[in-house]
């Protein structure tokens, strides 16, 4: 999905000027997997991310509380990676979250709650991506409260693409506490309780590991 969504708000304002910096290694880990997660949640994974993802190694966390359910929960999906085939995983993904007439499982957060002012999540979402200067890029077709969406945003704050630098950790922490932390891990659930999640099961396992991490991380700082 990387950028396609989500962006900073132009207007009629001149282009912003495009800056590089760095970031600590463990926050580019961090917006990697937020990429990963945006890109399977955005579309079924082709034959080629799959081999990607089969041939990864193996995840080392540091600073979870359980490490091991986030190392064991990447090693599954790494395992179901090598041995499925696309074409599977596209018929799966299309019956859970797109479906004929409705979808098995949403993958909008004003599905599972609201925003703290009470209203609907998704105006929420824009609220806090107007704060933030950015917006749902022109031609986008996915809502801002979907989880691919969401996903995208996080990385987004994180590196600080096309910005001085990334947003501040806690710009991150309220974005993640309001738009996402809310409500995804009743939407990894709904996923992993469905009995025709099979590919899609390991996606949501391995994001509800890391978003606790995250959770966690963002309870500490």
């Amino acid at each position: 999905m990387g950028g396609e969504v989500i962006a900073s708000a132009g207007g009629t304002e001149p282009a912003p000027r495009v800056f590089t910096h760095t970031i600590e290694p463990e926050d580019q880990a961090r917006a990697d997997l937020y990429a990963l997660l945006s890109r399977l949640y955005s579309a079924a994974p082709d034959e080629a991310l799959l081999a990607a993802i089969a041939s990864a190694g193996e995840l080392v966390v540091e600073g979870a509380k359980n490490p091991s359910d986030l190392a064991e929960a990447w090693s599954a999906l790494v395992a179901a990676s090598a041995v499925m085939d696309a074409q599977a995983v596209a018929e799966e993904y299309q019956r859970m979250f797109v479906g004929v007439g409705q979808s098995e499982v949403s993958l909008h957060g004003s599905a599972y709650a609201k925003a703290a002012s009470g209203k609907q999540l998704l105006v929420g979402v824009r609220e806090s991506l107007a704060q933030l200067g950015l917006a749902r890029q022109p031609g986008a077709t996915t809502f801002e409260d979907h989880l691919a969406a969401v996903c995208e945003t996080m990385r987004l704050l994180i590196t600080g693409s096309g910005r001085a630098h990334p947003f501040e950790v806690g710009q991150q922490r309220q974005f993640f506490e309001d738009n996402l932390g809310s409500w995804v891990f009743a939407c990894c659930a709904a996923i992993t309780a469905k009995s025709v999640a099979n590919y899609y099961g390991r996606v949501a396992q391995f994001t509800e590991c890391f978003m606790a991490l995250e959770r966690d991380s963002f309870a500490i700082d």
